[in-house]
């Protein structure tokens, strides 16, 4: 089922420089420091390098590269070889 997302409200859109705004009713208080930590204004940027990485594991991700993750292979091996009696039997007390 494809989520539907309601309509931005035009305040949200005043916020120019990225900025999270307050939403209504909550504009006069300062930010608790979790908000601050939360807000746009407080993370990094990110620098070229990253924004490289970000690229490529986009199109890694949409162009059907093969999955090099090693998980389903350990596990194998794992099971296999180092404990094949897992799982069988009694668990111990």
């Amino acid at each position: 089922m494809k989520h539907v997302y309601p309509p931005r409200h035009p305040s949200s859109l005043d916020a120019a420089d990225g900025a999270t705004s307050a939403s209504r009713g909550q504009a006069g208080e300062p930010p608790l420091p979790h908000e601050h930590d939360e807000s746009s204004r407080s993370q990094a940027s990110a620098t070229p390098q990253q924004k490289d990485m970000g690229r490529q594991a986009y199109r890694n991700a949409t162009d059907g590269t093969a999955d090099t993750d090693r998980g389903p292979v350990a596990d194998q091996v794992y099971n296999e070889k180092v404990a094949p009696d897992r799982g069988q039997g009694e668990p111990r007390r």
